[in-house]
């Protein structure tokens, strides 16, 4: 699941951002019963992003039908997002600014009872949120589950890299609302010796599980 969730969350970001034409009835049709494969196999981030994308794009019975799906998915959904989060992150690589941001890369971050907490020491927490006033939500240009704080937009993913669990974060929009584009053309290498090996390397600030 931990790789599911990191590529729903770079994929649907691109998706969402480049199909902003006209979608035929067929192609909704083709999206919804993707949504339920997704779904029947337990991929529930992938449905409801499916989901998403279909309700944002038919106001008509697909898009009402992806809406029901949607209330449905969510709890689902953030269970399995928590049951990935939860617990206490070291940062391991810091590989972005954290200019015009309401969320700081401290060195510590805990993710527990519905509450985000960053620090540099336990008794210097830096930002704390809380997950039912700021629940993961979706936005087109994280997906997913992604955080909004005020006009600022993150994804927290997590993958495993040679068995070590990281917890990536990517801020899409910051704090003054403007976009922070970010360019990951590691998937397109030919070579697939070069691809794995760029793969395994982060474009993200990431932290890793103490």
């Amino acid at each position: 699941m931990n790789k599911t969730l990191t590529i729903s969350v770079l994929f649907f970001s691109t998706l969402l951002c480049t199909l902003k034409a006209q979608i035929s009835y067929h192609k909704l049709q083709d999206y919804e019963n993707k949504a339920k494969q997704y779904e029947a196999k337990g991929d529930y981030i992938s449905a409801i992003n499916l989901h998403y994308f279909i309700s944002k794009n038919d106001t008509l019975e697909i898009g009402k039908n992806s809406l029901q799906r949607i209330e449905n998915l969510l709890p689902k959904c953030t269970a399995v997002i928590m049951k990935e989060l939860v617990g206490k992150w070291e940062l391991k690589k810091k590989l972005d600014l954290d200019y015009y941001s309401n969320i700081k890369y401290t060195k510590f971050i805990e993710i527990k009872d519905h509450t985000i907490l960053f620090y540099d020491t336990p008794e210097k927490v830096v930002v704390e949120i809380n997950l039912e006033d700021n629940p993961f939500t979706y936005n087109d240009f994280g997906g997913f589950p992604s955080l909004k704080l005020d006009k600022e937009i993150w994804t927290f993913s997590t993958r495993k890299v040679s068995r070590e669990k990281r917890l990536c974060l990517r801020k899409h929009i910051d704090k003054n609302g403007n976009i922070v584009g970010r360019i990951d053309d590691r998937g397109a290498l030919i070579n697939s010796i070069n691809r794995e090996i760029a793969l395994r390397q982060e474009i993200d600030t990431y932290y890793i599980q103490k």
